[in-house]
């Protein structure tokens, strides 16, 4: 009976010390998983760490510049604070991206720059007037010619502005050789062509020198020589000038890309902004404007992050809100990791000394069971 008692608690603990190696085989392939895991995460986080984002410079009230995230709104609309104009330009359709109020003005004012830029700013085409007379709108007359500009008498070539532009070059040009040059060249052009180069380059000179002249003499004439009883508002063309001239900047890139068409109200800011406007911008689907007044020749060129010369006010720069969050689920999945890691130790330790125990026993076992049949046999022999 002993050696039949012997045999059998050996065979339940051979069983038992199959299982505990199963488990314990388990536990190492899942730690061997959770290895793997751990490594994902690593190669997770320090993506994040690479990961950048194209960021915009804005003046930091004179002490320097600071980035923010570049999307449509942040890009593409006026901010006197932001330190370049820049644009942006659809290139499957080669025109340029705007909201729906510069494409509805574009529509509108296309043919004349000047009340392009005063129509987005808030002044109407009369320039609030109740009852405009012929020819005081911004830069379109109720009378046209074939060259869209008030035209004295409704016809021929003998007026190519409105009231106030009038006004203003009769006071200036007889101190201003080269304005009076540039006006009788209009009608020195001939051909349509030659009168409507004449014509930009007169009301270019017109308005590069004397816009605030210009500006003032609307005010005046609305309130004084048209008896009205008070101005358009109390600004003075200082307080209007930067965001007059950037739409005048912005009309000549949408002139120059032949169009326009609006952006996507739901991609215009916000981290879904960001996201689009980087996306678009990475796969070539966009092109990047800057306008470069720095030299002589003021025009509008393509600009990247990696091809910038305006001094890196765009770049490319990690997004600390997005590095912060990485940083967090990094730290956070880790420990969760670590800690079934550990469970995985104990188990195993636990499973290690489990073993330990039934090997002695089953050594001890073994061993009586030899004794016994030595000394059976010795009995026998």
């Amino acid at each position: 009976m002993g050696m039949a008692a012997s045999q059998a608690r050996l065979l339940t603990l051979t069983a038992r010390l199959h299982d505990v190696e199963l488990q314990a085989q388990s536990i190492m392939s899942q730690k061997i998983a959770l290895a793997t895991q751990k490594d994902a995460l690593y190669q997770d986080y320090c993506d994040a760490l690479d990961a950048t984002s194209i960021k915009v410079a804005f003046w930091n009230g004179g002490v320097g510049t600071t980035y923010v995230d570049a999307n449509y709104s942040t890009l593409c609309t006026y901010n006197k604070d932001r330190v370049k104009q820049y644009a942006l330009k659809d290139n499957q359709t080669g025109n340029m991206i705007v909201s729906e109020e510069v494409k509805n003005a574009y529509q509108e004012y296309g043919n004349d720059k000047y009340a392009f830029a005063y129509a987005i700013m808030g002044y109407d085409a009369s320039f609030g007037w109740d009852s405009p007379e012929q020819g005081c709108e911004i830069g379109i007359g109720t009378a046209q010619d074939d060259y869209g500009f008030y035209s004295e008498g409704g016809t021929g070539n003998s007026l190519y502005m409105t009231e106030c532009e009038q006004e203003v070059y009769n006071a200036k040009s007889s101190d201003d050789v080269d304005l009076v040059d540039k006006y009788n060249a209009i009608n020195e052009a001939e051909g349509d062509t030659a009168k409507k180069e004449a014509l930009k380059n007169f009301r270019d000179y017109l308005y590069k020198k004397y816009s605030s002249h210009i500006f003032e003499q609307m005010n005046l004439d609305k309130n004084e020589s048209k008896d009205y009883s008070e101005c358009y508002d109390d600004k003075e063309w200082t307080d209007i000038a930067g965001e007059f001239n950037y739409y005048i900047n912005l009309w000549n890139a949408i002139n120059q890309a032949g169009g326009c068409q609006t952006v996507d109200p739901e991609y215009e800011s916000g981290e879904e902004g960001n996201q689009w406007f980087n996306n678009m911008v990475e796969s070539g689907m966009l092109t990047i404007q800057v306008w470069d007044d720095t030299g002589s020749q003021k025009e509008w060129s393509d600009t990247s992050v990696a091809t910038s010369t305006n001094n890196n006010y765009l770049q490319n720069m990690q997004n600390d809100k997005e590095l912060k969050k990485a940083e967090a689920e990094y730290e956070h999945e880790l420990d969760i990791l670590n800690r079934k890691d550990t469970k995985f130790d104990t188990d195993l330790s636990k499973l290690e000394t489990e073993r330990t125990s039934i090997t002695t026993e089953m050594d001890s076992i073994k061993k009586v069971k030899d004794e016994n049949i030595e000394r059976t046999f010795g009995i026998f022999s």
